[in-house]
Parts: structure tokens; C-alpha cells; sequence
């Protein structure tokens, strides 16, 4: 099985028109849950992933898998009728992303914030610290804070434990043949991807126990023109 990870730029919801529509192609709870946020900005990021999600499932071979969500320790989301598939989702400003896959995963998309990378030592292993620092001064370790960062959320995501396990108890190592695991020890069983740090985004994802060869799938999705969800609409202009 394939594991599919799916990105998106949701700017596209900012246009009334378009959010109604789509907002009716996802299920009920993720519809209601969209809705719940205060301001368009969460509205949108929510729905977004749900969107994702439904698609990525359909890719799948698991259609309808996503009305059928339930929350586990530390609320990490799962499927209720497919236990041996696995998802997460992430969302930042107007990026949102989604991983299915056959193995348990943790995806996080971060924006890279200015100035981020001057609280490297406070959440960081020196060597990691030394990593970022090895980048010049300004956008270049900001960027660097923000891929180790993006690929921390990732573990801890994967783990189920979130940010009840803090940053700095575990150490990433960026080398050009790869990223490599240390909690208590090595931890060859987790697979770090970056899947950009340009753009002014970071995204990443990991897997546990992935065997040996799996195939990764990235598709960037445009959910304004999606067949998905747009059946019945002639042309992507009758969304606006």
C-alpha cells in the first residue's frame, strides 16, 4: 500500500461562494466542527484538512472511512472501521495537510516565523542547536528552526503523546543521507520526510515500522478545481 500525503493552499475558501460548496462534501461532524471556529481563518483550516482527508481516503481505497473518525489517548485521530490504516492532519496560516498510510504517522506544516531560531537553545539538544546555527544569520537559521521543529511535532505526533512529550527529550540528526532518531537510545523503526522547507512553509512527515522500499505519493491539491468535489459544477468559475 501506498502512503499518500497531500498538501494544499486553502486561499481559495476565502471566497464565500466557494467554502459553501465545499463545506457540503464533508461529513456532518467536520462540517459542524469547521463551524465552531470564531473566525474564517480556523473555518477554513478545518475545513481544508477535511477535505484532504476525504479525498486521500477515496485515493485509498477507503471511501467513507472519514465519517467514521474517533479520538484515542492524547486525542490522535483514527479511523473507527479501518484500524490498520492511519492519518494525521496539520494546518498552518493557509497550508493544510493530510498523510494516509499503512503505517502509524505523525505530518506536521509550519510557517517559518522571524526570529524563531533564537529560542533553539531553549527547546533544542546543543547538537541540534549547532545544526541551526551552522546556517547564516537571519532567514537561513529561521528556516533550519523550523524544518527541525516541524519534524519534532512529527514524532511526537506519531507517538500519540503530542507535546506531553517535550522537544528536548529527544534528539533529530540531519545528515545529507538522512534523519536519524535518538530517544533513549536509537530508534531506527521511525522514517523522517521533509516534504518542503521553501515558500515559506516547512512540512514533514514520519513513519513507524515502514518496510523497506514503501512508496510515497505527494500530490498538491487544488480544491477549487477538484473533480471530487465538484461534481455537477460545469467549470471551476461557477464556484466564484
Amino acid at each position: 500500500m501506498d502512503t499518500l500525503v497531500y498538501t494544499a493552499d486553502i486561499s481559495a475558501l476565502e471566497d464565500s461562494a466557494v467554502f459553501e460548496r465545499l463545506l457540503g462534501t464533508v461529513p456532518a461532524y467536520r462540517r459542524e466542527k469547521a463551524m465552531r471556529f470564531r473566525f474564517q481563518s480556523g473555518r477554513m483550516q478545518s475545513l481544508g484538512v477535511g477535505l484532504l482527508l476525504r479525498l486521500a481516503c477515496r485515493d485509498f481505497g477507503i471511501e467513507g472511512a472519514d465519517e467514521n473518525v474517533v479520538l484515542g489517548e492524547n486525542g490522535k485521530p483514527a479511523f473507527r472501521d479501518f484500524p490498520d490504516v492511519h492519518f494525521n492532519l496539520s494546518h498552518s496560516k493557509e497550508r493544510v495537510m493530510c498523510v494516509v498510510s499503512p503505517c502509524e504517522v505523525g505530518c506536521d506544516v509550519e510557517r517559518v516565523k522571524e526570529g524563531r531560531s533564537r529560542l533553539a537553545e531553549r527547546f533544542f539538544k546543543e547538537s541540534e542547536t549547532r545544526w541551526i546555527q551552522s546556517f547564516p544569520e537571519g532567514d537561513a537559521q529561521d528556516t533550519a528552526f523550523c524544518r527541525l521543529w516541524t519534524l519534532k511535532e512529527c514524532y511526537m505526533k506519531v507517538t500519540g503523546r503530542g507535546m506531553s512529550l517535550s522537544p528536548d527529550k529527544f534528539t533529530l540528526a540531519m545528515a545529507p543521507e538522512g534523519i536519524s532518531l535518538d530517544h533513549e537510545g536509537p530508534r531506527p523503526e521511525y522514517t523522517f520526510r521533509e516534504v518542503s522547507h521553501d515558500g515559506g512553509y516547512c512540512a514533514a512527515f514520519c513513519l513507524k515500522g515502514a518496510p523497506e522500499g514503501i512508496r510515497i505519493v505527494q500530490r498538491e491539491i487544488d480544491l477549487a478545481s477538484e473533480p471530487l468535489f465538484n461534481e455537477g459544477i460545469p467549470n471551476k468559475e461557477a464556484l466564484r
